[in-house]
């Protein structure tokens, strides 16, 4: 009896000792490598894993949270004008940072991108199918209020900095038909431009971020 008991407990902690190390607790700055294992930056260089984004929120478990990309994946266009979607239109500022559903964002407008074949550059570009999705206006207002610590990591792994001079990023919460929220370089949360050009055809930075 007492062999048996013996030997479960030893395959209890040889099992434990195979599994990935769960981090206690998360923090803003953290680094997101492959397998969705979390360690901090300071670890990174003796873990061997590789860095794919950088924690920018963390939801009360201290154990989940939002990451963002490492760089940019280009200037693009959040897709055509004028052109029904599933998303609700957001008019008003308090409503738009309500939401933070990116996921569910992305995920709609891929779907009508498959299915009337129109064009959504922003959204084709994060990488949808690896759990990347372009984020809400909500998190992309996360993600600019927590960018000094992101952007320490970002620099430590050798990402490029969230939020550059002249720059504007765009987020997959919409406006209207025909125009969609962003954030430009001072943080400022819009739907148009100074030139009343914020029509979703325009050029914006995009910048994936992903669950975890």
């Amino acid at each position: 009896m007492r062999k048996n008991v013996l030997r479960r407990l030893m395959t209890v902690l040889f099992i434990a000792a195979a599994l990935p190390a769960v981090k206690a607790q998360v923090h803003v700055g953290d680094i997101l490598c492959e397998g969705n294992n979390v360690i901090s930056s300071t670890e990174l260089a003796l873990s061997g894993e590789k860095a794919i984004g950088v924690v920018f929120y963390v939801d009360a478990t201290k154990k989940h949270g939002w990451a963002v990309a490492l760089d940019d994946q280009g200037s693009l266009s959040w897709g055509p004008n004028h052109v029904s979607t599933l998303l609700p239109d957001r008019r008003s500022r308090q409503a738009a940072v309500a939401d933070v559903n990116g996921y569910g964002n992305t995920e709609k407008i891929l779907s009508i991108s498959s299915q009337n074949g129109s064009q959504y550059p922003a959204f084709d570009s994060v990488d949808f199918s690896n759990g990347w999705y372009l984020p809400a206006l909500g998190q992309l207002k996360k993600l600019y209020d927590n960018r000094d610590k992101v952007n320490a990591s970002l620099s430590a792994v050798g990402g490029t900095n969230f939020i550059v001079e002249d720059g504007e990023y765009w987020s997959s919460t919409e406006y209207s038909l025909s125009s969609s929220w962003f954030m430009d370089s001072d943080g400022k949360l819009r739907y148009r431009d100074h030139s009343f050009n914020g029509t979703k055809d325009g050029r914006r930075l995009v910048r994936g971020v992903r669950n975890f």
